[in-house]
């Protein structure tokens, strides 16, 4: 009998070894470990303590030469792209002074384009940086074709429109463009269409 009592405790410490190792149980369903939170990429405030968001304004535009068919007109048919004519571009602050100014110059198409620097939009004149900015004509690099005109504002200072170009970059700042109508220079000398 003390054999078979000492096989018994035997047999029940082995079992109960076993079950503790795992062995000998009914599968339970698995619960997967905790999983460790992946954190998310840093993303810096889209505004300062005050409140106000921060934009990145972008501005656009193109230069023509006006040709000799409508010269003293606002019409710009037939106008042909200016390359390497030069503009500015001009924000004022909240104050209405100038905060900041970009010269452009125009590619091979005519087409320019400015970007300013992270400001807040209520830095901006009238808290609207479609407002507080404008573009001027500056200079044109061809000789025949170097006056100035006032057509969409390229003499006074031509105003910006909303297109509806906005995006956030990967900062969370928004990215607005901005852009001006046409702006031309004219011929200094046409040829004249009538004899006398």
């Amino acid at each position: 009998m003390a054999a078979f009592l000492h096989t018994a405790v035997l047999v029940s410490l082995l079992a109960a070894g076993a079950m503790a190792d795992g062995y000998g149980q009914t599968p339970s369903p698995s619960t997967p470990a905790p999983a460790t939170p992946t954190p998310a990429p840093y993303t810096p405030p889209a505004a300062h303590g005050d409140g106000k968001k921060l934009v990145v304004v972008r501005v656009e535009g193109v230069v023509l030469c006006q040709s000799c068919a409508h010269r003293g007109s606002q019409i710009l048919d037939g106008a042909a792209p200016l390359p390497g004519a030069k503009v500015t571009v001009t924000c004022r602050d909240k104050k209405n002074r100038v905060m900041a100014y970009r010269r452009p110059v125009a590619d091979s198409n005519g087409y320019f384009h400015a970007e300013f620097g992270v400001e807040r939009a209520g830095d901006y004149f009238s808290k609207d940086p479609s407002k507080a900015c404008f573009v001027r004509l500056l200079s044109s690099p061809d000789a025949k074709c170097n006056l100035v005109t006032n057509i969409n504002g390229g003499l006074e200072g031509a105003p910006l429109r909303d297109e509806g170009k906005r995006w956030t970059d990967q900062r969370g700042i928004e990215n607005v463009v901005y852009a001006a109508g046409p702006l031309a220079f004219k011929l200094a000398m046409c040829v004249p269409t009538r004899h006398y």
